[in-house]
């Protein structure tokens, strides 16, 4: 796990919301593509938060009449953890572990911004330990 690169283990591409949405856009598309975050991105592509399926149950239970029309940014994580795409397997799990997190966002730095390139999961690296020994 120390000599494996988080790319390694996981596929380029990441499933991304303009950070403008709706909590309903965010929460269809989340639906759709069956993932349980979504990367929230600016108009250019650059990391502006991530959302997920808990911060759509909080809004739908403190806003329930009107959720659905709140904008992605008002529940979203800013502060999003993320690792470069030439960190380790172990470097991201111990990451991990030690915010108590499920998912790191892979990122590539232009040196002012990021572009997100993957999200690693818990489960990812699960996977990996189980069938790529």
């Amino acid at each position: 796990m120390k000599n494996i690169s988080v790319l390694a283990a996981k596929h380029l591409g990441v499933i991304a919301c303009p950070a403008n949405a709706t909590l309903f856009d965010a929460a269809r598309m989340m639906d759709e593509e069956d993932i349980s975050s979504i990367v929230m991105v600016d108009d250019d592509g650059y990391l502006s938060g991530i959302l997920t399926r808990t911060d759509i149950l909080r809004a739908a239970l403190e806003r329930p009449d009107d959720w659905q029309n709140c904008s992605c940014p008002t529940w979203m994580t800013k502060e999003v953890v993320t690792v470069s795409a030439t960190a380790s397997l172990e470097e991201a799990a111990r990451l991990l572990q030690q915010k108590h997190i499920h998912r790191v966002v892979v990122t590539e730095n232009d040196g002012t911004d990021e572009a997100p390139l993957a999200v690693l999961s818990a489960r990812d690296i699960i996977y990996h330990l189980v069938h790529r020994r």
